[in-house]
């Protein structure tokens, strides 16, 4: 490692344990620094009986204290995360193996489409919140659109939670069904009925959705929609469990509804569609 001084008293706190310090003259002899930060654990060699002889490949050369504090800090930063329990063993080999064995380019590129992919998203919850926020009247809207789109939005969270997602996308994606469920009490009224032993949520709908033609065009669209969903989830609910491994069966059950959602969420907007056009809104 390159030689380097600090004054006495003020040596960073990543690098003070790694320095063999004599007490007499406080001078510190050159430090030797293990660096296995790029050791993968699938390139490991067990160790047994059955092991005779084993090649042992040794590279010295010197490191920058910048360069070694940045792999300190990355790793003390790893631990952290395991602890809080935000990243499951084995990710932070995935981590480096992006950079070890990725096009930089196209790590870059991909970089920048996930920040474009986050200020997207967080541009779209702000005009939702925005919209809702501000709408005091439900004509013209299809309120069982709403309550659907809560539904899909909770079973991609639930997918995503059964398949140890990125605690990242599973945050983002937490924040949409908390949103979703935060429109449904804009677009019906919410009660809470203690009428029985278990509370229980009673959802009622809004005089500006029953006063005019819009929850009977609601109704009826809703009503063919169901009859084509229903025909759709069945038949790759289906093929799915024929042809593809799960690894139980609430795992297919999500796996199901998450790829239809995926494939036919398009139809999702066919109520409101329908409500437009026969409002001629």
């Amino acid at each position: 490692m390159t030689s380097h001084g600090y004054p006495q008293n003020n040596i960073p706190p990543n690098v003070a344990p790694y320095l063999n310090v004599d007490p007499t003259t406080n001078s510190y002899y050159p430090t030797v620094f293990f660096n296995e930060f790029w050791l993968l654990r699938d390139k490991l060699t067990a160790l047994n009986e059955t092991v005779k002889e084993l090649t042992l490949n040794l590279e010295v050369s010197p490191i920058s204290m910048t360069k070694w504090q940045l792999f300190l800090q990355i790793e003390q930063s790893f631990q952290v995360h395991r602890s809080y329990g935000s990243m499951l063993e084995g990710e932070a080999d995935e981590l480096k193996r992006v950079f070890l064995e990725g096009n930089p380019y196209l790590l870059g590129l991909t970089m920048i489409v996930s920040l474009f992919h986050s200020l997207f998203d967080f541009l779209a919850f702000k005009n939702d919140i925005q919209f809702w926020n501000k709408n005091k009247s439900m004509e013209g809207l299809s309120a069982k659109s709403v309550v659907l789109n809560f539904i899909c939005q909770l079973i991609i969270f639930l997918y995503l939670l059964d398949n140890d997602t990125s605690w990242m996308i599973l945050a983002s994606s937490g924040v949409g069904v908390c949103i979703e469920f935060w429109k449904i009490g804009k677009a019906m009224h919410v009660e809470i009925d203690r009428s029985g032993k278990i509370p229980m949520l009673r959802f009622r709908d809004r005089e500006s959705y029953t006063q005019n033609k819009t929850k009977e065009y609601d109704a009826l669209a809703m009503k063919y929609l169901t009859y084509v969903l229903l025909v759709l989830m069945a038949g790759f609910a289906i093929y799915s469990l024929k042809y593809d491994k799960h690894k139980s069966w609430y795992s297919w059950i999500l796996s199901s509804l998450t790829s239809c959602v995926y494939m036919f969420g398009f139809i999702m907007m066919c109520p409101q569609l329908f409500i437009n056009y026969k409002l001629k809104s």
